[in-house]
């Protein structure tokens, strides 16, 4: 034990002073503001993947739409070329 002048007196203030305590409540919201700051955070990075998969559905449909297209063009292309072969077969 320490030694103690004869005019001192101490006192053991335990460390949980409970709810009130200003620390453990400073504690607990500076916990909480980290755990909105890695909420954010993982937000962010989801919607910047969900951005890019969008942009890529985007492209996709894009050239689905192109394809349908050229399907269609080739379509009225062979239909040319059949009705032209027919004409030319009955002038021969």
């Amino acid at each position: 034990m320490s030694r103690m002048k004869e005019d001192e007196f101490k006192i053991d203030i335990p460390e949980d002073r409970g709810t009130l305590d200003l620390t453990r409540r400073i504690e607990e919201l500076e916990d909480t503001i980290k755990g909105y700051d890695f909420l954010l955070t993982s937000l962010k990075k989801e919607i910047f993947a969900a951005k890019k998969i969008a942009s890529e559905i985007f492209k996709l449909k894009k050239i689905m739409y192109e394809n349908e297209k050229n399907k269609n063009l080739l379509q009225g292309y062979k239909k040319v070329i059949e009705d032209l072969s027919i004409k030319l077969r009955k002038n021969s």
